[in-house]
């Protein structure tokens, strides 16, 4: 029989005095921590072949199928989902076995299980006395927020990968700040959290002038869905390698490295602001989706408090920076990265080092600097990032990775964390546009 969504399958369960998940897998955990998340109790697991299966999960006994039950009042709930590669034998087996009440969990069921558990689980992770996770509060896809009470009522917040709640999945219990809170922990290594909602402002309108440039690819298809502040100024990316012109100020025009946009990304925009853009007090870099929460009233605020530097919400990776960025960086592009760290920057080097093993740090090149800050900051990413280049060009390696991208991500980290005492460093919330 088939039966569709959450609902139905909660309700048939809660019909039969006792049921049985069938498989011990990753889909049979799930499917296991879901109905005890929903106080319905399972008997135990069944498999086809318990020599390559654990003899206890979650303290409940994994049976042959030979010895399943044959019941009436007893449901066995399939965790092998169709299109898996065991789920016809898994079929044929339970045919030859000559069980009945049998549920079969569909695909998109699964997925909603999980994503269920998962809220369940950040849940229990971050609504603690000192920090919650704040569901009401925008994030882009597959990210969550977590928040602390700040100043004049408002929220430190940072953001998290959905994927963080897969290791704590079966721990009932987990505390990721034990040696004190997410904003202690945060300050340690990026000093003072100022929030630029919560800073003061008054009646007197600053004479500061600021630009955002927002870099765009002509693969970008979809329209925006937010009209753009008449600070922000759209510059293609990667113009030199198409024909087609979809911005006015473009990073092809003047001093460029539009051509190497395949590995640099939005940072292509980055450079060409760094050699070509109009001074302004405040100039920096946002993405056609990602944006800054940010208004008018809020360069106010930002000038008259004299912050050195804006970036987004902070990402919390539990298992580290380093840890997390090789799952888009080589081992050779971070040795390449200490390395040219160490050629042109050394002073910066025991920092890149703490950055790697650190939890925190700003996403997706997204920064709002004082303009002669700005100047230093380029001049310290592109020294770093053409030694790394020239290395790759003596093995003559041609990429198309983005892997400069990505390595930009980690020297906006390092260079803010080596500041953290002599700048001031504010935070707010981006704007997600799917």
């Amino acid at each position: 029989m088939a039966l569709s969504g959450i609902e139905g399958l909660i309700k048939k369960c809660k019909r039969n005095k006792k049921f049985y998940v069938y498989g011990a897998g990753k889909n049979a955990k799930c499917v296991y921590l879901f109905f005890k998340s929903k106080e319905i109790k399972v008997q135990g697991f069944i498999v086809s072949d318990p020599a390559e299966n654990p003899e206890i999960l979650f303290d409940l006994p994994v049976t042959g199928i030979e010895n399943c039950p044959k019941k009436p009042d007893t449901l066995i709930v399939v965790s092998i989902v169709k299109g898996s590669m065991a789920y016809i034998p898994v079929f044929n087996c339970l045919v030859e076995h000559g069980l009945h009440n049998v549920l079969f969990i569909s695909s998109s069921v699964m997925v909603m299980m999980r994503n269920e558990l998962k809220v369940q689980k950040l849940q229990s992770i971050f609504d603690k006395e000192t920090y919650r996770l704040g569901q009401d509060i925008p994030a882009e896809t597959n990210h969550s927020i977590f928040a602390m009470p700040g100043m004049n009522g408002m929220e430190y917040h940072w953001r998290v990968k959905e994927v963080i709640t897969e290791q704590f999945m079966n721990d009932d219990e987990v505390n990721l700040f034990s040696n004190g809170t997410p904003l202690e922990e945060f300050e340690k290594q990026y000093g003072k959290y100022y929030i630029l909602h919560a800073l003061e402002t008054d009646d007197v309108v600053s004479e500061k002038t600021y630009s955002v440039y927002m870099a765009q690819s002509h693969v970008d298809r979809s329209p925006l869905q937010c009209r753009l502040a008449e600070w922000i100024t759209p510059i293609q990316v990667g113009a030199a390698l198409t024909e087609e012109k979809i911005c006015r100020c473009r990073d092809d025009i003047g001093t460029n490295i539009s051509d190497r946009n395949v590995v640099y990304s939005e940072c292509t925009a980055l450079y060409w602001m760094w050699k070509n853009a109009p001074k302004t007090d405040y100039i920096g870099l946002c993405h056609y989706r990602r944006h800054f929460d940010i208004s008018e009233n809020d360069w106010e605020k930002m000038a008259k408090s004299d912050i050195d530097v804006l970036v987004t919400t902070p990402t919390f990776i539990n298992e580290g920076i380093g840890t997390f960025f090789a799952l888009y960086l080589s081992r050779a592009d971070i040795e390449q990265l200490l390395k040219a760290i160490e050629s042109c920057w050394p002073e910066y080097l025991p920092t890149a080092r703490k950055f790697l093993k650190a939890r925190f740090f700003p996403p997706c090149n997204l920064a709002i600097m004082k303009y002669e800050l700005f100047q230093k900051y380029s001049e310290f990413v592109f020294s770093i990032t053409f030694k790394i280049e020239d290395y790759f060009s003596s093995l003559q390696f041609y990429r198309e990775d983005r892997y400069m991208g990505y390595l930009i991500e980690c020297l906006l980290g390092i260079f803010l964390m080596y500041h953290k005492e002599e700048l001031k460093i504010a935070y707010t919330d981006m704007l997600f546009y799917s």
